[in-house]
């Protein structure tokens, strides 16, 4: 519900009442509001902008793909056309034309184009053949698509006005992305659930920043924030050309904006969705995520989050197991009283179903050790849940500063496993781990399990699994699907790694990959020596 009280109102209140700071509440949100509406041209102007054409340019980062925790990555150099009509918020018309140059985790040219219209998206992109492709738009990646709409600048003051729980609350120093020391007024509210923080110059009434507080698989509770600067008039509205993402403070996306044009005409055909596409049944949940977001950042995998999960197992060996899951793989070994598990990737909604399923097949034995082969988002977001489970998280001395990090992050917009024993318990329980720094081995008397430190130029603290009597090597990341295509891409990881296994004189037959299938040591050798 709208308050009855104006701005003046406001001020003539607190000035009767001796006021002596910042008011707060809601008819003092809206005062702000107001002012901020005014300084971007007014509330007329704002809702005039009924569709928008920005043309614009910029890079993303992941800082959690770096070489180390803390350690800057930029993933891509990008131009972006976006094309949208603001009929409605909740199910608008949105066309998204994105280029970029991939540098990470290979450099590669990309295109895609993104269409919303209505409550379906679509999404179209040149398939590894060539051949262009059209799918349903992902839930997720369609809901992370409507709430980046919603906080657009010339959108975020409307959607603030018309949420609930809208207030304001004391002022906050200014982050150090400012630079000038003042101080923002905050105005908080709650939009589809998630709440939210919209952060006001008091010196020229313009929006400084407005952030959405989400859940990250690895980051736990987090502020997604967007700052904005350089203001221009354009056609009598106040607009942003750069602006800043960061989650908790870390820099993801920068970008500028090269054309902003009010009021264009887009016509219709511009964000025509194909009715099989339409037709095409939604597979997943519609959760907003900034995970998911980076993902596509950086064209690497994403489809099952959020999706039904199906897990298969594949015996390999007697008593060595592959739990297979889309892109991402999970060995299990068996011991003769217990399991050792290798890899816990992706996020709680993917290791969940891995463990029920190989509790129900192995309902003797437990998971004893989880073995890390590094702290990559998309190889350590699972671990949460194992460590839930009561098993030794077994890392590189790089790896294990950064999950005791991650255990301890709250976790209250997605609780998971390890938040709710942490509740119960009234505090996060001693989680044990053993970092590996030299080979180490584990044996039940009959199976050796040895894990191998491995020096790469992928990652620092890299861990990899042997298994001497069975001749496997468990590996991540190192031996990619590139080395099996026509012509092969053969990467510097995998040649160093070739290099340290052949080093080790250790005997391999068969390399089991997390992401992938098992190949044999032979062929993969074979590439490595032809790409010499």
């Amino acid at each position: 519900m709208k308050s009855l009280f104006s701005a003046p109102l406001v001020l003539l209140l607190c000035l009767a009442a001796g006021c002596s700071g910042p008011q707060t509440g809601e008819p003092a949100a809206r005062a702000v509001l107001d002012a901020s509406a005014e300084a971007m041209g007014g509330w007329d102007a704002l809702r005039g902008v009924r569709s928008q054409r920005i043309v614009s340019e910029g890079s993303d980062f992941e800082p959690l793909q770096a070489m180390a925790p803390g350690e800057p990555l930029q993933v891509n150099n990008f131009s972006n056309v976006l094309a949208v009509t603001f009929n409605d918020l909740e199910q608008p018309s949105v066309r998204t034309e994105f280029q970029a140059d991939i540098l990470y985790p290979r450099e590669f040219p990309i295109a895609y184009t993104e269409v919303m219209q209505g409550d379906a998206g679509m999404l179209e992109q040149a398939a590894a053949d060539g051949a262009l492709r059209q799918s349903r738009l992902h839930p997720a990646r369609y809901a992370s698509r409507i709430r980046d709409l919603k906080r657009m600048p010339v959108r975020v003051l409307l959607t603030a006005s018309e949420a609930e729980g809208l207030t304001r609350v004391p002022d906050e120093g200014v982050d150090d992305t400012s630079g000038d020391g003042a101080a923002r007024q905050v105005l908080e509210y709650q939009d589809s659930g998630m709440k939210v923080r919209l952060r006001i110059d008091p010196a020229t009434h313009l929006p400084a920043s407005v952030a959405y507080f989400e859940d990250d698989p690895i980051l736990g509770d987090v502020w997604n924030e967007v700052s904005w600067s350089d203001w221009r008039d354009v056609a009598g509205v106040q607009l942003p050309y750069s602006l800043e993402q960061r989650l908790n403070d870390q820099v993801f996306h920068i970008e500028t904006i090269r054309e902003i044009e009010n009021n264009p005409s887009l016509p219709e055909t511009a964000f025509a969705i194909p009715d099989e596409i339409r037709q095409t049944p939604e597979e997943g949940e519609r959760i907003v995520s900034q995970w998911l977001v980076r993902r596509v950042a950086s064209n690497v995998s994403y489809l099952d989050f959020a999706r039904p999960v199906r897990v298969t197992f594949e015996e390999l060996a007697p008593g060595f197991w592959l739990v297979g899951i889309a892109s991402h793989q999970t060995y299990i070994i068996e011991m003769n009283d217990h399991l050792i598990a290798v890899e816990g990737p992706l996020y709680e909604e993917r290791s969940q179903p891995v463990i029920q399923a190989v509790k129900e097949k192995f309902p003797t034995k437990p998971i004893r050790y989880m073995i890390a082969t590094h702290w990559h988002l998309d190889h350590s977001g699972g671990l949460r849940a194992y460590a839930a489970e009561g098993a030794t998280l077994v890392g590189s001395p790089v790896t294990i500063p950064f999950l005791r990090t991650m255990f301890a992050a709250p976790k209250t917009v997605r609780p998971d496993a390890l938040a709710a024993l942490a509740a119960r318990s009234g505090s996060l329980p001693e989680i044990p781990m053993e970092e590996v720094d030299s080979v180490k081995e584990y044996t039940d008397g009959t199976r050796v399990v040895r894990v191998y430190p491995v020096p790469t130029s992928h990652v620092r603290g890299f861990l990899s699994v042997y298994l001497p009597q069975e001749r496997i090597i468990i590996e991540a990341d190192l031996v990619s699907d590139t080395m099996y295509r026509n012509p092969p891409i053969v990467e510097p990881r995998a040649i160093e790694y070739y290099d340290w296994i052949k080093q080790t004189g250790m005997p391999v037959d068969r390399i089991a990959r997390v992401h992938g299938t098992v190949v044999p040591f032979r062929e993969f050798a074979a590439i490595v020596e032809k790409a010499r």
